[in-house]
């Protein structure tokens, strides 16, 4: 053990502090604990004020370009695309289920309906005495 390590371990400050510099001392803390707790609350406050304020900042932005020409035309082609590729793709698909002699399902609903209504009216006839 060296010199040094056994004077700090001989004594500390605490061991020679009067009482009322460690009452002192625990008021400080207290008041630094108050302090920090008040700024983090503010700190949280200021944050989300600047969440939502940006968040209207952007919703404006968004509103003002949604006004120019420029994205009004590529709003235009896009949705003018989106219809283009939906119908090629269901032309596709109708090219698949022809050459496959397979039904679409729309027709397959179609000709359950129609063999339900022909079952009732079978039913009814079956039902009715034959004279």
């Amino acid at each position: 053990m060296s010199i040094r390590d056994a004077k700090t371990s001989e004594w500390s400050w605490e061991d020679f502090r009067p009482e009322w510099a460690n009452e002192g001392i625990e008021r400080v803390n207290a008041e630094l604990e108050k302090w920090t707790d008040e700024l983090q609350s503010r700190s949280d406050k200021l944050r989300k004020q600047s969440q939502k304020r940006i968040e209207k900042g952007i919703a404006q932005i968004q509103t003002e370009l949604k006004k120019l020409p420029g994205v009004q035309r590529a709003q235009a082609l896009r949705e003018d695309l989106e219809a283009r590729v939906q119908t090629n793709l269901d032309a596709g698909i109708d090219r698949v289920y022809t050459r496959l002699n397979l039904a679409r399902l729309e027709e397959v609903k179609k000709l359950e309906k129609k063999i339900a209504a022909l079952n009732k009216k079978l039913r009814a006839l079956e039902e009715t005495p034959t004279a």
